[in-house]
């Protein structure tokens, strides 16, 4: 396990490159950091963008790094530039979230003004997905084939699928108590994961929505998941201070870190599977192996 000190803050996310030589991360601090995974070099860091980093993600071809800023501004940067390439306002309130669209050519966001957008990378423009929601979304994921958006909402647990070409909302996922804090679709887009304010993760079959699967362990809220590239074990990370390995087929929990002193706030896995990274209120970032 290895930890990057830098952040004088809590860790609010983090997001691998895709080639997995590279990690972002931001934070309360309102700073942007690259790591060198490999050693080779310093890290790059972008201080006091806004007053948080909410939110990052690099574009699938890697050649953007794109933050989600407090201020509601969307900005993107060149891994290896000190400006950003361009900025521009997202959602007044705050970014929420950014997932990257499997073409290539657009990334979704979300934030506390409630709604959803999708964005042409070509020449950055905001456009609305589809009618604002009664309450602000907190975690959005893209299905593998980009065609369905799943957002969850922050104070009730309902989670709705999103038709990604019309914006249609077209199912609805709902459960008693709680809110939803974060998603992940398993890699065949069978499996919708949801960690909620009560230490759950629900398994929800989009296709048969009606008994989610619940994974108990967690005891705090679960702020991070991913599946493995092979969609047979599930990572999360809570506030009870621990990142957690499932196994999806029996739903029996394989590994407990405590990686983190305080609160664990994010979570990415490598493209290729084989590492984790895991952000937390102790301002550090953890990159541990996942076990075999």
């Amino acid at each position: 396990m290895l930890t990057f000190a830098g952040h004088t803050a809590p860790v609010r996310c983090v997001a691998y490159a895709p080639d997995g030589t590279r990690l972002a991360s931001g934070g309360e601090d309102g700073s942007l950091r690259l790591w060198d995974l490999t050693g080779r070099s310093e890290p790059r860091v972008w201080p006091k963008l806004a007053r948080t980093v909410e939110a990052v993600a690099f574009t699938p071809d890697g050649s953007l790094l794109l933050a989600g800023l407090f201020d509601g501004k969307l900005a993107a940067f060149r891994p290896a530039g000190r400006r950003a390439r361009w900025e521009e306002m997202a959602h007044p309130g705050a970014v929420r979230a950014i997932v990257p669209h499997p073409a290539r050519d657009r990334i979704f966001t979300a934030g506390w003004d409630r709604e959803v957008c999708v964005w042409s990378l070509a020449k950055p423009r905001r456009t609305r997905l589809c009618p604002p929601f009664d309450e602000p979304p907190t975690a959005l994921a893209v299905s593998p084939d980009g065609a369905t958006v799943a957002v969850g909402l922050a104070h009730t647990y309902r989670i709705y699928l999103v038709d990604a070409a019309v914006g249609q909302r077209r199912t609805r996922l709902m459960s008693d108590e709680g809110a939803v804090f974060s998603l992940a679709y398993a890699p065949d887009g069978r499996l919708l994961a949801a960690g909620d304010t009560r230490g759950r993760v629900m398994l929800w079959e989009p296709e048969h929505p009606e008994r989610p699967r619940i994974l108990e362990g967690h005891t705090w809220p679960v702020y991070g998941l991913a599946f493995t590239p092979d969609g047979r074990r599930l990572v999360t990370a809570s506030a009870d201070k621990t990142a957690r390995v499932w196994d999806v087929g029996t739903g029996r929990q394989l590994q407990v870190y405590e990686w983190h002193q305080h609160w664990v706030k994010c979570l990415a896995l490598s493209p290729d599977g084989l590492t984790v990274a895991t952000g937390g209120e102790d301002h550090l970032v953890a990159v541990w192996d996942m076990p075999e």
